[in-house]
């Protein structure tokens, strides 16, 4: 059987200093659900002070749960500013979660301080709340033909959407980002950011798919069908959540 010529690389974004358990098997679930269909994927992790070629990575994925290392994180996200925004442009996709989303956006401000400038490639602003968001949260995803994205929330911090952006969910269950629209996450070209967590790509396996098949088109400039895999596993974890509403 002929060696599959299909290609892509994985750019994980300083998992030394935004990590999470979530976020480490979020980029699992990305490298495995393209292995089994023997696509030839490697991850490349960026740390502190190395330099990020947009051309060179197909994905993108920042993570991280705790506030107090985003001023650390966007310290090393500003020297690759330039290069990010371009891939954003250029609709490679990205997956930002919990703190990354907060990092992408316009600015972010935590209690008793002054706003901080993010990269701005998600047009929201994130200011520190008085309500702790937590707990199972799920809502249509317009672009996956309105299905359903299931997850935990798991923030106290409230992102305001502003109009360079549109919804990654309308909620059926949660409070999402702010507690009064909901919404859930932000969506522009194909950088999404979300407060799901849980971890999303494992528990939504159609999400995966659909990051998967956009990076192969975005490489290759042509539409590229993915061989369908046995999910009952990833299935019953995403309806488990549904059943705790």
């Amino acid at each position: 059987m002929p060696k599959n010529p299909l290609k892509l690389k994985i750019a994980y974004l300083y998992p030394d200093i935004l990590k999470s358990d979530c976020d480490r098997a979020n980029v699992e679930t990305f490298l495995c659900r393209t292995k089994w269909r023997d696509i030839d994927i490697s991850v490349h992790e960026i740390y502190a002070n190395d330099k990020v070629q947009a051309s060179k990575y197909d994905f993108y994925y920042i993570g991280g749960s705790n506030t107090q290392d985003l001023g650390l994180a966007l310290k090393y996200l500003k020297q690759n500013e330039d290069e990010l925004k371009v891939a954003s442009i250029s609709s490679v996709p990205m997956l930002a979660v919990n703190c990354g989303y907060q990092l992408f956006g316009n600015f972010y401000q935590l209690h008793n301080q002054a706003p901080i400038e993010g990269l701005q490639i998600l047009d929201v602003d994130s200011i520190a709340g008085k309500v702790h968001h937590f707990g199972n949260i799920f809502g249509n995803c317009e672009f996956l033909k309105n299905r359903i994205v299931a997850g935990f929330e798991n923030h106290s911090i409230l992102t305001y959407l502003k109009s360079g952006v549109s919804p990654f969910l309308i909620l059926k269950q949660g409070l999402g980002n702010n507690g009064r629209d909901k919404t859930e996450g932000a969506r522009f070209n194909n950088v999404i950011g979300t407060y799901l967590t849980g971890p999303i790509l494992a528990q939504n396996p159609h999400l995966c798919d659909f990051l998967i098949a956009v990076s192969l088109r975005i490489k290759y400039k042509c539409r590229i069908p993915l061989t369908r895999l046995t999910d009952d596993i990833e299935w019953y974890s995403h309806n488990y959540i549904l059943d705790l509403k």
